[in-house]
């Protein structure tokens, strides 16, 4: 069966503040708010009256905007409903002769099937979900649902075990006249461990650590996990055959590949995948016996039919994904007045590249005289730019404010022994590039933030950079560089003014991946 879409999702691109109400956008809204979130940043270092010139409340204002559109009680009401004992996803409909099941993993999914259960009240089985540790002490939940806490800091440990093997349990013992309904979401692949024997959980979460160390992104690091593991990669879908299986998902991956989304549980693995040939490039080649025993090993044929790549018995539905909540930050943008356009939804590669990239753009912008050093950037990107984005921009008075939002999932080569996470690092590294540049003509301040709360082993967000962050933490006797080198952001954003720009909210409930927000002030137009 296609993929199922409910809507033709698009970037929107917003010049003025008045064009903003003449576009059209997605409207997710819903009376249902459960689980409520709430967010609270530190206040401003009253000592620095820099924190107010830089305007990084905005910032945090637009980030903020960008994760609520993402938010389950937005997303499920609006493309989930059963009347008249029919589960209606978007544009399909499945019979509840008998109630069904309900499994699910990862950050976004406690709320998505807490929605679930409202709507399907008395048409619902059981229901179990493995959900990030610590969630459930953040929210008020009640629900008949079995709600499993796992994989503190994003890292599979034995409580997300024990709960995939129970979801295996249920997949096993259902039969051709019951509906399953997955829900899974970013961290789904953490929340669902059960490594193929003889490899043990540990021996899975080394390599799966040493290839996150030296460079590997998620679409590699999944295509190991589906290879050594019992449920992903097509695994649940069989298990749960001959069932009906509908899986609802929030993407977490750069293009919503179905095969990669919480290492594709309902989603057969591709022939071409070549879990050997990652390992290799990367050099992991001292291998435990039981990991070179599984890779090693011949497929086994499975009774399950798949047409076209998909399973027939699956059907699966995209919910949600960054594109909503890049054109969400762009609305809030443009309401503030800012003259706002969304660069890219797909930011990928190294927070190395991807800092030069944003410094560049930021000098390009900075420039009132002349608009050919920004087209000349356009040109010579190397990100995957939104066709709206050049139009956009050559409509821009550069003599004014401008708010560019992107979104995606950067990677981070580990060579330091600090903490801090991608969007820290990134921070961090695009204020000491445009420190080196010493803009003159504008202040830049910049956020990167992870729409699921956490970044790293940190309990941070992200953080924001700054032109000016470097000469301040100077001030106060931290030199950044030492801290970059080392792949120490959280040390340094901790010490500086005492966490000020750092982005602490918590679990959010969603995950779309990270959402960058620039915002370029000349200084004339600046604040005093």
């Amino acid at each position: 069966m296609p993929l199922q879409y409910g809507r033709q999702l698009h970037v929107a691109t917003y010049p003025t503040r008045t064009s903003h109400n003449q576009c059209h956008l997605l409207s997710l809204q819903s009376k249902v708010k459960s689980p409520s979130v709430m967010f609270h940043f530190a206040k401003p270092h009253p000592a620095h009256p820099f924190t107010r010139k830089m305007s990084i409340q905005p910032l945090k204002e637009i980030f903020l905007k960008s994760v609520e559109s993402v938010q389950p009680h937005h997303l499920i009401p609006s493309q989930v409903h059963v009347t008249n004992s029919h589960l209606s996803i978007q544009n399909r409909s499945y019979p509840l002769h008998k109630p069904c099941y309900l499994v699910g993993f990862g950050k976004a999914v406690l709320g998505m099937s807490l929605e679930l259960e409202k709507l399907l009240k008395d048409k619902l089985n059981t229901g179990l979900v493995t959900v990030p540790s610590g969630i459930l002490s953040k929210f008020k939940v009640e629900s008949r649902i079995k709600f499993i806490e796992g994989a503190p800091n994003n890292i599979p440990d034995e409580a997300a075990l024990r709960g995939a093997l129970e979801i295996k349990t249920l997949a096993e013992g259902l039969g051709a006249d019951d509906l399953l309904v997955v829900v899974m979401s970013g961290g789904g692949s953490a929340l669902l461990p059960l490594p193929k024997p003889p490899i043990t959980l540990q021996e899975k979460q080394d390599l799966i650590k040493a290839l996150s160390t030296k460079g590997a992104d998620i679409l590699e690091l999944n295509c190991v996990r589906k290879q050594i593991s019992v449920l992903k990669g097509g695994g649940l879908a069989e298990l749960a055959y001959p069932a009906r299986v509908v899986t609802l998902v929030l993407s977490d991956v750069v293009g919503d590949p179905l095969g990669f989304i919480a290492s594709g549980p309902t989603y057969p693995t591709s022939d071409d995948e070549d879990a050997a040939a990652i390992l290799d490039k990367y050099g992991c080649h001292d291998l435990p016996d039981s990991i070179k025993t599984v890779l090693t090993q011949k497929k086994t044929k499975q009774e399950t039919i798949i047409h076209n790549g998909r399973y027939d018995h699956v059907d699966t539905f995209i919910i949600g994904n960054n594109v909503i909540a890049a054109e969400a930050a762009c609305r809030h943008a443009a309401s503030l007045g800012f003259q706002t356009a969304v660069l890219s939804t797909s930011v990928a590669g190294s927070t190395h590249q991807l800092s030069q990239t944003y410094a560049d753009l930021a000098a390009a912008i900075a420039d009132p005289s002349d608009k050919q050093p920004l087209k000349n950037f356009l040109q010579k990107c190397d990100l995957p730019i939104c066709p709206d984005f050049a139009d956009a921009a050559s409509g821009w008075d550069l003599g004014a404010e401008v708010c560019v939002i992107a979104a995606g999932e950067p990677t981070v080569v580990v060579n330091g022994g600090g903490r801090g996470g991608r969007n820290q690092q990134l921070a961090l590294e695009l204020s000491v590039r445009l420190n080196k540049l010493n803009i003159k003509s504008a202040d830049i301040s910049f956020l990167s933030g992870g729409t699921d709360g956490i970044d790293g082993p940190t309990d941070a967000a992200g953080a924001i950079g700054t032109s000016d962050l470097v000469n301040n933490g100077l001030e106060e006797n931290i030199k950044a560089e030492d801290y970059l080198n080392n792949n120490d952001s959280y040390g340094f954003y901790s010490r500086l003014r005492g966490g000020e720009f750092l982005i602490k909210i918590g679990h959010t409930g969603t995950n779309v991946m990270d959402v960058h927000v620039m915002l370029v002030k000349p200084r004339r137009a600046r604040e005093c």
